[in-house]
């Protein structure tokens, strides 16, 4: 028997709880089962239960035995002082708080119909890294949609921590959170951490005065990556030096070190030298609109502002020094995608939600809906079933459940799970 197993049997009350009584023969009846902890502490909080003809509000502790509550050393822990119901699936010893006071426990062995813990079993044993491909059958479109939809809302507001301390470190400056979280962006996974550590270093007030020289863009930016000590000398470069030697006495500026920077299996469309001149000749071409940008732009003007080419020495140079054929310098279109899937659309939720603005939460999420699927080996697990594969929208949504439910066997977390497990219709819990 798994304690997580009993915990929902608990909160959804699948269990005989007409027939439930306390192992000293009292009448039990659950009123409410309590808000589950997921934090330190009793399992349940603030449950309401009726035994004999007392009614108590506490906290509900649940094990697979009762000496499993010394077993954790509840009894050493004042957060336990709390409880008011301990729940079991088998009682092998009464647990007192004091001399005089002992826990009412209710054993669920015997009340929880076998088929529940069956089909749990059944699913959570599946060898399949999609535990429910094979029961989707029992389980109506609109409730895999639905956990869908909610999915890709848990995903955005996972986001919101993160975006939130961000925000606070840079004084409520829209901008400046802007720019680090697309800085962010434009590192893709190998280089996220380089770009904002780069941001960091070199702020967005910094660049904004000097958004009016394309030359002094490139020269912050490079010079402040630190790429531009050990390159090559030559014309670009050493004009790029020269301003950036002036710039970073100024600005007192201390530039990252090349260690900071990933080059192992990337492709040289993905150099780092090649994304940084992306990223100011973007810098660049947005001037003091970068807000602007990002937070209103249709799905057009987002695709033509990141596809922007960098200067024309980027065209046949993908390291500094070490020409090239001519070959295209802009973004692709699956970085394009994975710039507004990743960066553009969660900021602007995230700027919706900061001002309580429901519909352009709405508005942004739509904007997955404009972009194709994502093709990764996560959402291939969910092509061949009844799960849509329609747009960015479904594929973040796989993604989000796949990660957050799926892969950790919280099929009780999830309403598909719940849906699989329950099959049969259980009688309706009864309320006092």
């Amino acid at each position: 028997m798994r304690e997580e197993f009993l915990h929902y049997v608990w909160q959804h009350r699948h269990f005989d709880f007409l027939n439930a009584k306390t192992t000293e023969g009292l009448a039990l009846s659950v009123v409410f089962p309590g808000y589950h902890n997921h934090d330190a502490g009793p399992d349940f909080l603030q449950a309401v239960v009726t035994i004999g003809d007392m009614r108590w509000v506490g906290s509900v502790e649940i094990h697979c035995r009762s000496s499993d509550w010394f077993r954790h050393q509840h009894q050493y822990d004042d957060k336990y002082r709390s409880v008011v119901l301990h729940v079991v699936y088998e009682h092998d010893r009464d647990i007192e708080l004091s001399d005089e006071e002992r826990i009412p426990t209710l054993e669920l062995k015997g009340l929880i119909p076998p088929e529940i813990f069956e089909r749990y079993e059944t699913l959570i044993n599946e060898p399949d890294m999609l535990l429910c491909r094979n029961h989707l059958q029992n389980v109506e479109s609109i409730i895999i949609q639905n956990k869908l939809s909610e999915s890709l809302i848990e995903r955005m507001l996972r986001r919101q921590n993160g975006f939130q301390q961000t925000l606070d470190s840079c004084q409520k400056d829209w901008n400046e959170l802007i720019y680090r979280i697309v800085a962010i962006g434009f590192g893709c996974k190998k280089n996220g951490t380089a770009f904002e550590l780069l941001a960091q270093s070199l702020p967005y007030k910094i660049l904004k005065a000097h958004l009016n020289s394309r030359l002094q863009i490139y020269a912050l930016v490079f010079g402040q990556s630190g790429l531009l000590e050990n390159a090559d000398c030559e014309e670009y470069t050493d004009r790029l030096r020269y301003e950036y030697d002036y710039l970073r006495y100024k600005y007192r500026l201390i530039p990252l070190g090349l260690h900071q920077w990933n080059w192992l299996r990337l492709r040289p469309q993905n150099f780092p030298t090649l994304r940084l001149a992306q990223f100011a000749q973007m810098l660049y071409e947005t001037g003091n609109c970068l807000a602007d940008k990002v937070l209103k732009a249709n799905m057009q003007g987002l695709r033509s502002w990141l596809t922007l080419a960098p200067d024309d020495y980027w065209q046949t140079h993908y390291l500094f020094g070490k020409p090239t054929a001519q070959h295209p310098s802009g973004m692709g279109a699956s970085i394009v995608n994975s710039l507004i899937i990743n960066t553009v659309i969660p900021i602007r939720f995230f700027y919706a939600r900061f001002n309580g603005d429901e519909q352009a939460q709405e508005d942004s999420l739509a904007l997955l809906e404009q972009i194709g699927y994502e093709d990764n080996k996560t959402t291939r697990i969910f092509a061949e079933t009844r799960f849509p594969c329609r747009s960015a929208y479904d594929s973040q949504a796989q993604l989000e459940l796949f990660g957050q439910y799926c892969a950790r066997k919280l099929c009780l977390r999830c309403s598909i799970g719940e849906k699989i497990i329950k099959k049969a219709p259980l009688p309706t819990p009864y309320h006092d």
